[in-house]
This record gives structure tokens, sequence and C-alpha cells, in this order.
């Protein structure tokens, strides 16, 4: 949480996995659900409550914002269809088109993050724009102004945190895939204004969130 630098924000964990949830959705002004090695089709309770969750809170008008998994299963409770990727894994830092400018985001409509996934949705929840997306992953960071807000990528980790993941995990890839994903962490990439624009929604108010995202 600390790359999102949310200041004086009361903050507060919940481990879903191990059935940890808020008894009720008011608990919060906005929830964020972050990454996990599961996938949303796996039959485990805990995802089956926390997609319950997620309907709830948005129906309560809670904000919602989600990261890598987080992004699928909020997609996959609001109406969406998450696959296993037919291109593989994406793995390392990967550039898809920027749609729609946000502020500390670049102008050249490109956004390049770290990523670590293999899962994507192929159907976006109705209701929630696209605003990046390539031929590899469509529907990479999407959006509902001022409710939802969703991101395949992982804004949160560095490129240390990534190239050591690689090493440890080395095994669990083919060798042209991580060697491609070796390769990308020398690129350009835009964590830190894509933090900003995470922290942006969840600190936003009732009545800014309503407002229009402006540079």
């Amino acid at each position: 949480m600390q790359r999102f630098q949310l200041g004086a924000a009361r903050i507060r964990v919940w481990h879903v996995h191990k059935g940890e949830l808020p008894r009720d959705v008011g608990e919060a002004d906005a929830y964020l659900v972050g990454g996990s090695p599961a996938s949303v089709f796996d039959q485990h309770e805990w995802i089956a409550q926390l997609t319950g969750f997620i309907r709830r809170a948005h129906a309560g008008k809670r904000r919602l914002a989600g990261i890598c998994f987080g992004h699928q299963i909020i997609h996959h409770a609001l109406g969406g269809r998450v696959e296993r990727a037919a291109g593989g894994w994406g793995l390392g830092v990967y550039s898809v088109g920027l749609t729609r400018k946000l502020p500390k985001l670049p102008v050249r409509q490109q956004l390049s993050l770290p990523a670590m996934h293999r899962d994507q949705v192929v159907q976006p929840a109705p209701d929630l724009n696209r605003y990046a997306g390539s031929d590899f992953c469509p529907n990479y960071f999407t959006g509902l102004e001022g409710q939802v807000l969703t991101l395949q990528g992982h804004p949160e980790f560095t490129i240390p945190f990534l190239d050591a993941f690689l090493s440890v995990s080395s095994h669990r890839f083919d060798a042209q895939v991580l060697e491609r994903a070796r390769s990308s962490l020398l690129l350009p990439e835009d964590s830190k204004g894509m933090c900003h624009v995470i922290r942006r929604f969840l600190l936003a108010t009732p009545q800014t969130a309503k407002e229009p995202v402006r540079s």
C-alpha cells in the first residue's frame, strides 16, 4: 500500500482467502481488491463469498478498485467473463494502447506496467468502459466513472521485486517466455503515474467522484 501514498487515510486489510470480509459494505468508502495466485473460476468458497460481496458493494455505491486478480473478479462478479489467455503468460513489462488521457500518465497513448498473469477478462462487465488494451489483452484497464477502476497490470510492483520473482520462480515458465520477461524489465514503465490515478480514485469524495477526470 505504500506505493499508493494514501497519506492519512484509514486503511484496513481483510484476508479474504481466510474467510475475512467486511460485515457491511458501509465499513469503507472504497475497496481495493488485489492480486492472488488463484483464478476466479477456482472452486474455492472464499471466491464465491468475495464475488457476492463485490456485487453488494457495487449496489451500495462503494468505490471498487481491482488489480490483476482483483480486476478479473470485479468483472466476473458484475457480469463479465474471465478465461485463460490464449496467448499464454503476460509476464514482465508490456505496453497497451491507452484510449483515455488520465492525470500523471504519458501523452504517448501507451501504458506500460509490470504484469504477471495468464488469465484475463475476455468479456467486460456491462457498463464498464475500456480505457486501455491490446490484441493480447483487450480489456487491460477499465472503469466506470467514480465507481469502478480495474487494471490487469501491477503498478504496485517495483522492477527489483519482479526481477527477484522471476529468479525464484523461473522453473514455472518456458525459457523463451522468461527471457522475454527479463529483457522487458529494462523498458520504461508508468507505475508511478498509475499509482497516482488509483490513489486519486480511492480518496475521492462522493462529489469529486462524479466529476470527469481531468489532466
